[in-house]
């Protein structure tokens, strides 16, 4: 085994553990920032699919852009999804 491999495997045990996180805050219904809220578990079950997906498609074909794909759009999705909330709460008030 080279170091190649074994940085690729631990970047997919990285990114698989990113979505077995969002698993564990659906199951017990907390986040990092709390408890969730309407549509949070929707979002982190978006945020499994993108994480897991990508650890699927990198272990399929053995690449690592798949990992770094995925774990930019889930961010840009979450960040995406935050930002419209903020503006439909700004519009709420108004």
């Amino acid at each position: 085994m080279n170091w190649n491999t074994i940085l690729f495997w631990i970047a997919i045990v990285i990114v698989a553990w990113l979505g077995f996180r969002n698993l564990i805050s659906i199951i017990i219904g907390y986040s990092q920032t709390g408890p969730l809220k309407q549509g949070q578990r929707l979002c982190h079950a978006t945020s499994i699919i993108l994480y897991w997906g990508a650890c699927a498609f990198a272990v399929l074909y053995l690449l690592w852009w798949p990992l770094v794909v995925g774990v930019i759009i889930e961010m840009v999705f979450r960040k995406s999804i935050i930002k419209s909330g903020e503006v439909v709460s700004r519009e709420n008030k108004e």
